[in-house]
């Protein structure tokens, strides 16, 4: 087999050795073990190279590599970081913290662990990625640290002696470095089940009352009571409050919670699911498997005592803490533990999957770690741990995310196992780089409720969306820990909060309140429409996701720049965030404002391009800043859309799946002064939402609905992609919502058949006062209507 590159060496004795592949070229300088990297298309300028004369450097069980740093460089991702979303100047810690009530502009470090990071350069407008594979603790310094004698300067230091291994991802664009790391650590190995997309209840108040069990089924009903839609329900760990307070995972308190299975089928029934939090440590005074999984060596070990390593750890109220012990899940007694236990208290009772607190912070880097048992589910994953085969190995030395790797991947394996024929839906706080391969959703973790941290999340979320971090990502809307929010912060937050992939309401105010839907009546109608249009969008949000993040390996949420990289101007936009290529989101963030200022980027280097503002119509081209109203009565935060997309709607649900959803429209936002009419197109994915038969037998169906807007005409039609699975629809309903388009409308039905507006079946909503016209789909005749189809008689499944 060729190689994909040309080794030669360069002028004999000079110490130089390049590798080529067609697109780069890879200078090696020998003596001094330095790397520079050049895109061959600019051979002028390295986009990447090692610090002359101090490259790489080891000792005391720790190895530096430092990079040379250009002074257009800006930096991006590292998993989830505070402040602003370019991190230049800055140095992080990668480790993970139980980071309560963090400071969203200043705390580091928080939850996530993820050493890779995009570097853009401002001049040549190209970008590449570096990944160190090591996963020991870290720290990353992106110019914080300066030295005259060295000159600029970034540091990667790992507390590691193990060969140092990194990869460079050459873009030159954003997305193409994102998408070869997604793809390098892995891609989703499931859909998620549909009603991830929808909203998700929780407060640490409802399971710590002593009537928990009959306030979180009160919930439910006060959802229907109050038109909330609502698919979910988070439980925390007050159910496990055993007699005197303390908390003890795997256990019931029988009192708040006399009937859990029943509570899951009452509420199953009601199409809410029930996500039970789960901790990886045991109290050792209280915990009544603490003995026994000592004396089996199923805890993480301190071999200088001969006794489990002690952490101390949340136990019964606020601030309270307590002697604990990490269960060891590379040990096979611990993690034989774990299976047996989330099984039989709570996947079979009827729960999913809450993991929680699973950053593994340790006291002492030396305690061991079994080793016994590797992450292997994860596909591509390689440990990089110097001494792969060595058993009882220090904790530091291993990395704690094996820990979490494990909590996840022993999780998974009893889901499929309880569920075979669905889809695992598995939540984790904490992620490291592989874990989206398996984890459903994660969040910004327990954020303080003040303004700020709504515009910081914001860029938290977005930089970690180049991160690889699971892609159902969002934060605690209305904020985690403080004060609870006022009926204006609540709003804004809830505006922003329904566009992100994780949509979920969470809280543990100071003053003991629960952050409902429904805590302030006079802002409870905006609320209400606001989780309404969530729920139409549903179906947006699930084509986009099938499309981009499972086939393409590219994120749902992504900062602006990430499709405008030519336009210098959105590497400022740090408190905006694009829903897929097409929505742009502009979060109100300052208590009183009734106006956003919003930068629109243009469409490339030299076309300009344009933007609609949902509320309005409003036509802008790209290129400039504008302002737009905003206030508290508006059910989303200021949205725009790129001219030339399509966005589809569905049907509000008391919760997905609970009903069919037999209503699919489309609204259009053609292109101005197009005379070449291309073509723009929106995919629109229809499955079961919930088993694996999309995956396996290719049980969905696929519709391309296009648009070309040219000069005098618009015309929109469908084209049906896969037929293997039939919604509960035969028409998609088209619609321009724009009052100052005059161009007339012409439709193309999957027959090519043109139809003129007048030809086809029309009706007119009652709130909009929008006409749609009906597209309808000729599903197979046979199959009319149906949306059972059986995946093993029908596609052939075994």
């Amino acid at each position: 087999m060729k190689a994909p590159y040309a080794i030669r060496a360069v002028g004999g004795d000079s110490g130089h050795v390049e590798l080529e592949t067609p697109a780069l070229r890879l200078v090696i300088e020998v003596p001094n073990l330095r790397l520079v990297w050049y895109d061959k298309n600019n051979e002028q300028q390295a986009f990447a190279e090692d610090l002359p004369r101090r490259a790489y450097a080891y000792g005391d069980e720790q190895t530096w590599h430092y990079r040379r740093r250009y002074a257009d460089d800006a930096y991006f991702g590292l998993g989830e970081r505070t402040g602003s979303l370019n991190l230049a100047g800055r140095r992080f810690r990668l480790d993970r913290l139980d980071a309560t009530g963090y400071d969203a502009e200043r705390t580091d470090p928080l939850y996530k662990f993820c050493p890779f990071y995009v570097t853009l350069n401002r001049t040549t407008l190209a970008a590449h990625g570096i990944y160190y594979m090591q996963m020991a603790s870290t720290q990353i310094d992106l110019g914080q640290e300066v030295d005259a004698m060295w000159g600029p300067y970034t540091t990667y230091q790992v507390e590691s002696s193990a060969p140092l291994e990194y990869i460079v991802l050459y873009g030159p664009s954003v997305s193409a470095v994102v998408k070869a790391f997604v793809q390098f650590t892995g891609r989703p190995q499931h859909l998620p089940p549909r009603y991830a997309f929808g909203y998700l209840a929780s407060s640490m108040a409802y399971a710590d009352a002593e009537d928990a069990q009959a306030q979180i089924e009160g919930f439910a009903q006060k959802c229907l009571k109050f038109g909330i839609p609502c698919d979910g329900m988070h439980l925390s760990s007050g159910y496990t409050v055993v007699a005197g307070g303390d908390r003890c995972v795997f256990t019931w308190n029988k009192e708040r919670f006399p009937d859990p299975e029943g509570m899951a089928k009452r509420l199953g029934e009601r199409g809410m699911k029930i996500f039970a939090n789960v901790k990886p440590w045991l109290l050792q005074q209280s915990h009544p498997d603490y003995p026994t999984l000592r004396d089996k060596r199923g805890l993480v070990w301190d071999s200088e005592r001969d006794a489990p390593s002690v952490v101390w750890q949340w136990r019964a109220g606020r601030y309270t803490m307590g002697e604990a012990s990490y269960i060891d899940l590379t040990s096979t007694e611990g993690y034989a533990y774990w299976q047996e236990h989330i099984s039989d208290q709570l996947v079979d009772k009827g729960y999913e999957l809450w993991l929680d607190n699973n950053e593994f912070g340790m006291l002492d880097d030396r305690h061991t770690y079994a080793c016994q048992v590797l992450p292997e589910r994860f596909a591509g994953l390689v440990m990089t741990t110097g001494n792969e085969t060595k058993q009882h190995r220090p904790g530091g030395q291993v990395g704690t995310p094996i820990q979490t790797l494990l909590m996840i991947q022993a999780s998974y394996d009893v889901l499929r196992q309880a569920k075979p024929t669905e889809r695992p839906f598995l939540i984790s706080r904490s992620s490291v780089p592989y874990s989206q391969q398996l984890v459903t959703q994660t969040w910004s973790g327990d954020n303080t409720t003040e303004w700020k941290t709504i515009g910081y999340n914001v860029s938290m979320g977005v930089g970690a969306a180049l991160s690889a971090v699971p892609f159902g990502y969002g934060h605690d809307v209305g904020g985690f820990a403080g004060p609870k929010p006022d009926p204006e912060l609540l709003v804004r937050w809830v505006q922003q909060g329904i566009f992100w992939p994780r949509f979920a309401i969470h809280s543990y105010n100071e003053d003991g309140s629960v952050t409902e839907p429904w805590m302030y009546p006079e802002v409870l109608p905006t609320i209400r429409e606001a989780i309404h249009l969530r729920y139409k969008l549903i179906p947006y949000f699930y084509s986009l996701h099938v499309v981009l993040c499972f086939r393409s390996c590219e994120p749902l949420i992504r900062p602006v720049f990430y499709d405008h990289q030519t336009d210098l101007e959105t590497l400022n936009q740090q408190f905006d965030f694009m829903l897929g290529p097409s929505l742009l989101v502009a979060p109100v963030i300052r208590p009183g404002n009734t106006s956003r200022d919003v930068y629109l980027p243009k469409k490339g280097a030299e076309e300009k391009g344009g933007w609609y503002h949902y509320q309005t119509g409003q036509y802008y081209t790209g290129g400039q800043t504008i302002t737009v109203a905003s206030t508290t009565d508006d059910p989303a935060a200021p949205l725009f859309v790129k001219a030339g997309s399509l966005i589809c709607f569905g049907k509000v649900v008391n919760h997905v799946l609970g009903e069919p959803d037999s209503d699919r429209r489309v609204q259009i936002f053609p292109e101005r002064n197009n005379e070449n009419a291309t073509r723009a197109t929106l995919t629109i994915i229809e499955d079961d939402g919930k088993t694996l038969y999309h995956e396996e037998g290719q049980a969905f169906c696929e519709v391309n609905v296009w648009m070309e807007a040219g000069e005098k005409v618009i015309r929109v039609g469908l084209d049906i992609i896969n037929e293997g699975y039939f919604p509960d629809y035969d028409t998609i309903w088209v619609t321009c919502p724009i009052a100052s388009e005059t161009r007339q409308l012409v439709f193309v039905d999957p027959a090519y058949r043109i139809l003129e507006a007048r030809e086809c079946r029309c009706f007119v909503d009652d709130t909009t006062l929008y006409s749609y016209y009906g597209i309808p789909l000729p599903w197979s005749k046979n199959r009319a209507g149906r949306h059972d189809v059986n995946p093993v008689t029908d596609l052939g499944m075994t």
